[in-house]
């Protein structure tokens, strides 16, 4: 088997045949199986999996412990020499197992290989990374951590992984339930180098997610889910130098502006100023990083710039 596609399912009935589809209609020669872990649905997701015709399908059900939980099962189902995961709610364009398969049989120092991502939101789409269209060809980056850090370019759907490198890590932090993903890719990135396909063969899909579950029910889950950053770095500084690469302290960095916002936006302000004064150097300087930098350093102000943020997300239309 080549490759193991793993689907963590939950309640995904409204996109999860259009999913499907999106793997099953891809041209390929590689051999691949479809393994879909029920994470405790309570609607006819498990339904739906069963009245597919293919063959390649594996279906596993597991009471609900999250997709880390769900992505590990997967792995530990799986046969093939590479594993990717897939959201139901999120597709491949053609070509993506072809082209990321024959990536990793190419080049053996590769531990990873990703794509360009098209992703969809209420307010409209954007390309991941923006920067794609200047490269004319797949290759393999001499810094992950710095092109990480520049263009956030990777995303659970756009990736394609070794297995023995998942098995070594252990897979996804179960404890983390926002940026495990994120955690994951830095592990992987400390096993060996990373490759990347310009085109754009993955597909993020943020708009009928918020329709059909809530954009602020969804969100305050991951506010009211944000680790620190010691916790979500701890088993990657393992792996890596004494001395910290740059490149990793802007990547963490861009990922502590954005745990900083979730947990000041959840009412942690005690716990996200702290996050702030100790990371804030290394934040995106876009609006929201610019503001937390400025407020950071009087409770008084961090507190004016909570209750600002706070009612601008609970005020969406």
């Amino acid at each position: 088997m080549d490759i193991s596609i793993v689907i963590p399912v939950y309640n995904a009935v409204p996109l999860l045949e259009r999913c499907l589809d999106s793997i099953f209609n891809q041209t390929t020669l590689y051999s691949y199986e479809v393994i879909l872990v029920d994470d405790g649905s309570t609607d006819n997701s498990v339904e739906v999996i069963k009245a597919r015709p293919e063959k390649n399908i594996v279906l596993y059900q597991q009471q609900n412990a999250g997709p880390s939980a769900a992505r590990n099962k997967g792995v530990e189902l799986s046969k093939g020499r590479y594993c990717a995961y897939l959201d139901a709610d999120d597709y491949w364009e053609q070509g993506f197992i072809e082209k990321t398969v024959a990536f990793l049989d190419k080049h053996l120092d590769c531990v990873a290989v990703n794509v360009a991502q098209c992703h969809l939101t209420v307010s409209g789409s954007s390309i991941v990374p923006i920067c794609y269209a200047q490269y004319k060809k797949p290759f393999i980056l001499d810094d992950f951590f710095s092109f990480w850090a520049d263009n956030m370019h990777v995303c659970t759907g756009s990736v394609v992984i070794r297995k023995e490198v998942i098995v070594d890590i252990g897979g996804m932090r179960k404890d983390l339930r926002i940026t495990e993903d994120l955690e994951f890719w830095g592990m992987v990135a400390t096993y060996g180098k990373w490759g990347f396909i310009p085109e754009i063969l993955f597909v993020s899909d943020g708009v009928d997610v918020a329709r059909t579950q809530g954009w602020l029910n969804k969100m305050m889950i991951r506010w009211n889910n944000a680790p620190n950053i010691v916790d979500w770095e701890q088993r990657i500084i393992k792996r890596l130098p004494v001395t910290l690469p740059l490149g990793f302290l802007r990547a963490r960095g861009r990922i502590s502006r954005n745990l900083t916002y979730c947990q000041l936006l959840s009412g942690r302000l005690g716990l996200s100023r702290n996050e702030a004064l100790k990371y804030g150097m290394y934040f995106l300087k876009d609006p929201i990083g610019r503001l937390m930098n400025l407020a950071k350093y009087t409770p008084i102000t961090w507190w004016m710039l909570a209750k600002c943020l706070q009612y601008r997300e609970y005020n969406r239309k």
